[in-house]
């Protein structure tokens, strides 16, 4: 009853939906959100600002709100002391992304996950841009423009987020702490359906972490195996 808005998401299919990261808040707080899933649902509703009086919303795309029946002043109050907390991580990520994301905010849309990217209210979102790029003609050199501007938002309450804050508080700015919040990028990107757009990097950065992990000192490649010499057929007929 408290619903002020209808609530949509766009997915390949309903099971895609249902385990979109973007559902973790909406589902714990019991919101009924609409699944499109056909391929011409998010053309048709994009020219649809609201329906029946009550505003349509994409779950995956900024300005997000109402979706819960929390006191709004509270939930203004606790998202300005999240920010001013976690402001050495934003401005740590924004640098460190550069043009990859439009700007690092906090985030009230997530329950379990670290981050999510989510695009601009007119901008594409992942799932039309998946679209798009698997159209039978579609040019992948003329792709680019179809990328929205896309805004990282980081749980404030998720334990590796509180953790890179305090090393964005003391500076650290370490190959291995770069990696930490690259794979942050990495796994929010691929859990909010977009595609791994650099996947040379991203695979040496999982090896470094691994590397990090196995405490190994280096990557460099063990010497070749030795192979025993072949006994000449002579020696092996007993002279």
């Amino acid at each position: 009853e408290w619903q002020t808005s209808i609530f949509y998401i766009a997915g390949e299919s309903v099971e895609a939906c249902e385990k979109s990261v973007f559902m973790e808040k909406l589902r714990s707080n019991d919101v009924e959100v609409l699944y499109l899933v056909d391929p011409i649902d998010e053309y048709a509703i994009q020219n649809l600002t609201e329906f029946d009086g009550k505003k349509l919303q994409a779950v995956t795309k900024e300005g997000l709100t109402n979706i819960g029946d929390e006191d709004e002043d509270l939930i203004k109050r606790r998202e300005q002391a999240y920010k001013d907390t976690f402001k050495p991580l934003t401005k740590m990520l924004k640098k460190l992304y550069g043009d990859k994301v439009e700007k690092v905010s906090i985030t009230q849309r997530i329950a379990n996950s670290p981050a999510v990217l989510v695009t601009s209210q007119y901008g594409y979102s992942a799932n039309m841009e998946r679209i798009m790029r698997s159209q039978a003609f579609a040019d992948s050199g003329r792709t680019d423009y179809l990328q929205s501007r896309r805004t990282m938002e980081i749980n404030p309450r998720h334990p590796i987020v509180a953790e890179l804050n305090r090393l964005a508080e003391d500076g650290d700015s370490t190959e291995s702490t770069s990696d930490l919040a690259w794979l942050l990028y990495d796994t929010a990107l691929l859990n909010s359906g977009f595609t791994q757009d650099d996947p040379t990097s991203f695979a040496e950065r999982m090896y470094r972490v691994m590397q990090g992990n196995l405490n190994l000192e280096s990557l460099e490649l063990e010497p070749e195996i030795e192979v025993p010499e072949e006994e000449d057929d002579d020696s092996m007929d007993g002279g």
